[in-house]
């Protein structure tokens, strides 16, 4: 019998942080349209702090999943973990990049000004070849990034630490645990290196050793893998039920923490070179809240961020496309000029509702049936 791993407050805490991406990018695809008014910065700060949360909490998710398994069986199956994974990424995904880099382009209703324009102006054949080989997130080194394809990077970095973490655990899954400690030591140091020597290495035209060695160093430094791994790490103590945890069931804990992502928020406060670490880790502590459901302040296990946070992946996928259609539903249709905080408001409330039919739309037509084929891969 297979055990069914659930955490409280998961998919709630997904929905949430996608919410602020859709606000994000609803204040910045605005502008391409003449929209200045109304800009609120804080609002891609938070955005931020979601997009961090998706890559620890996917750290945490896969990881304990891993864990598990290699508990039951004294093994993981590569195969069947990484055809869990495209079951779960690529039919959506592809439907968003046929969508957005084929039939979108040929369409003037979808097209955004200035953005298309310079998409198709610039060498997007390059860019094409890596949205269509999954490799989205480093298409943009090669090519300006195409029209309602901006989310997919973290797509990207997703596959990479899929593929990196399932070898991980193949190998060498007793020694996981001290290879995500040593990452989480190396890579804020390499992000000092790269932001001492950021404008030493880039001067000249012709690349020398040390310049290769700092594009190296910006790569991963942008793939994110001491998120992952603090995610990791985060798993590891869940799994092995360390006493720590628990004190998250504290409403003192839990109001610090709070306070913490607030004052954070406010303020844009990090650590220097260990910003996204730092998120990701007060992100983990709000995670580690969520799961004690009972003691939590707040619920986000109710059944509709549950729902939401079911169906979060599509809205994440295709809610560019949806605030795009708010736009033109709001100055075509009521010729809105987004001039007034009501009709800003009117704009939100249409482009959030559209993102979340589109992701329903995505989970009920494409991929609902992958994910009946994927249970048959799962061992936990």
């Amino acid at each position: 019998m297979k055990k069914k791993i659930h955490f409280a407050g998961l998919d709630g805490l997904r929905f949430i942080s996608i919410f602020f991406v859709v606000l994000h990018h609803l204040f910045t695809f605005k502008n391409y349209y003449g929209f200045y008014q109304f800009d609120i910065p804080r609002i891609g700060l938070i955005g931020y702090y979601g997009i961090q949360f998706f890559f620890a909490g996917s750290g945490f998710l896969i990881t304990y999943l891993l864990l598990a398994e290699y508990n039951r069986n004294g093994k993981i199956s590569l195969k069947h973990f990484y055809i869990r994974r495209i079951l779960r990424i690529w039919p959506a995904y592809y439907v968003l990049i046929f969508l957005a880099l084929i039939v979108s382009l040929k369409l003037p209703f979808f097209r955004i000004p200035g953005l298309t324009d310079d998409y198709l102006t610039g060498n997007y054949r390059m860019g094409n070849f890596l949205f269509f080989s999954f490799l989205p997130h480093i298409a943009s080194a090669y090519s300006p990034t195409a029209p309602y394809v901006h989310q997919t990077y973290t797509i990207g970095i997703e596959e990479q630490f899929y593929f990196l973490w399932g070898m991980l655990f193949f190998f060498a899954a007793k020694y996981a645990k001290w290879i995500f400690c040593v990452i989480l030591i190396c890579v804020p140091i390499l992000n000092f290196f790269h932001d001492m020597f950021y404008d030493f290495t880039l001067k000249g035209n012709v690349y020398t050793f040390k310049q290769y060695c700092f594009k190296l160093i910006t790569y991963i430094k942008y793939c994110r893998f001491s998120t992952f791994a603090i995610g990791s790490l985060f798993a590891y103590a869940f799994f092995l039920e360390k006493k720590w945890i628990s004190i998250f069931k504290s409403v003192t804990a839990q109001i610090v923490v709070y306070s913490i992502l607030i004052i954070s928020i406010i303020f844009d406060i990090s650590i220097p070179y260990f910003r996204d670490e730092y998120i990701a880790f007060v992100m983990l502590c709000v995670f580690s809240i969520a799961t004690f459901k009972n003691e939590s302040l707040i619920n986000y296990d109710a059944k509709w961020l549950s729902f939401l946070g079911k169906i979060s992946y599509g809205i994440y996928l295709f809610h560019i496309f949806a605030i795009v259609i708010a736009i033109k539903i709001c100055t075509e249709l009521f010729h809105f000029d987004i001039t007034t905080i009501w009709q800003m408001i009117i704009l939100t409330i249409t482009a959030v509702i559209l993102s979340i039919f589109l992701g329903w739309l995505s989970y009920y037509s494409v991929e609902k049936f992958f994910l009946r084929i994927k249970k048959k891969y799962a061992k936990v």
